[in-house]
């Protein structure tokens, strides 16, 4: 009887080994200084493989999730298929730890990304959802500065109309971008949007403040989108700005 519950681990255990085999070869892939758009497919097709071998780890429904909001956010083709991937693997992640604040956080990106492209965001319902899924994130983690950049974004962009049904308001948003790149210096889409947030207001000292901290970046925590996204959108609004 010993001999066959020995026998008997030894399968799961290869399962383990090769599902962290799989994780830190799409790690590898998704760290790369010159990631493309292929290899975050070749990261997400080994997370999906892992996540087959090890379907109860949150941790790996969580890689498979952000590596899916990574790549949607660069393809020119299907992006409501990646969102849609994220949102399986982010619900699956809440399902096995309800209080897991990058699960909730993944759970309300996808959410708010599948609803824009739907063209959805009209929905009463969902600007509460995700504000009920990002508040439920940042109780567990009040320093989660991807929760609490969309946060401040959500109490910012919501329409009139349907700020009414949220419990947060619009003179929030400040409060939770500044919020966000304290948590997360190298936040450079954090940074660019709050310049844009000042810009808006003709607050121009402190947008161009933080839109020479984008510039300025040495270890962004997104190379590839501080690169080809946040430092040209930082240049393009410092030319809006008036002189001073």
């Amino acid at each position: 009887m010993v001999a066959l519950a020995v026998g008997a681990a030894w399968p799961v255990s290869a399962v383990t080994g090769k599902a962290r085999e799989l994780v830190v070869q799409a790690d590898q892939l998704q760290a790369a200084p010159n990631a493309s758009d292929e290899s975050a497919r070749r990261a997400i097709a080994l997370y999906e493989e892992a996540a087959r071998l090890e379907p109860n780890s949150t941790e790996i429904q969580l890689k498979l999730a952000d590596a899916a909001l990574t790549i949607a956010a660069w393809t020119s083709g299907d992006r409501l298929r990646w969102y849609q991937l994220g949102k399986s693997a982010a619900e699956r992640a809440v399902a096995l730890d309800q209080n897991d604040a990058e699960a909730l956080f993944m759970l309300a990106a996808h959410r708010g990304q599948i609803a824009s492209l739907q063209k959805d965001l009209g929905g009463l319902l969902v600007p509460q959802e995700l504000e009920r899924l990002l508040s439920r994130a940042l109780a567990v983690n009040s320093r989660h500065a991807r929760a609490l950049h969309m946060m401040g974004m959500l109490l910012h962009r919501t329409p009139g109309p349907l700020r009414l049904l949220l419990k947060g308001s619009a003179s929030n948003a400040e409060t939770y971008l500044v919020a966000a790149i304290e948590a997360d210096p190298n936040f450079s889409e954090a940074r660019l949007d709050l310049a844009r947030y000042y810009a808006s207001r003709r607050q121009t000292s402190q947008a161009r403040a933080q839109i020479q901290a984008v510039l300025q970046m040495t270890s962004p925590t997104r190379p590839r989108a501080w690169r080809e996204k946040h430092r040209p959108g930082a240049e393009a609004l410092l030319k809006e700005l008036p002189a001073e």
